[in-house]
């Protein structure tokens, strides 16, 4: 690039071109009233998200232009309640040590008793569990 002259034969000082930077797409916010108006609202074809809660259904959707496929992408959102895990009823249920102890008193019965004879020529007993 040659320099430009200003009238007096002085070299025009050189300025270098300023650079844009290069904007992401932002966002676009718009409440709409239900789910059909968020389909129907146009796409913006900068590739800026567009952002559209939906207060009275609870939902947020979003839209964007998708330039891989030419489509405009449509996701909607809604808030979950996350659900508290559920603790077994244990009312109906016998504790092991209550269980251990009947089966104890009910081998000491058979013991008075002479046992319970069974098929194989022994005596019958509860089984307990002992840890």
């Amino acid at each position: 690039m040659f320099p430009t002259y200003l009238s007096q034969g002085q070299p025009y000082p050189y300025q270098q071109p300023v650079q844009q930077p290069v904007q992401q797409p932002g966002m676009i916010v718009r409440p709409v009233a239900s789910i059909e108006e968020a389909r129907a609202m146009q796409t913006d074809f900068s590739g800026a998200t567009t952002i559209m809660p939906d207060f009275s259904h609870g939902f947020i959707y979003t839209k964007q232009m998708n330039f891989q496929t030419g489509n405009a992408e449509f996701i909607p959102y809604q808030r979950v309640q996350m659900q508290e895990e559920k603790v077994p009823d244990l009312s109906d249920y016998v504790k092991r040590s209550d269980f251990d102890d009947l089966a104890k008193r009910f081998n000491a019965l058979l013991d008075q008793l002479g046992g319970a004879a069974n098929g194989h020529g022994t005596n019958a007993h509860a089984a307990s569990h002992v840890e």
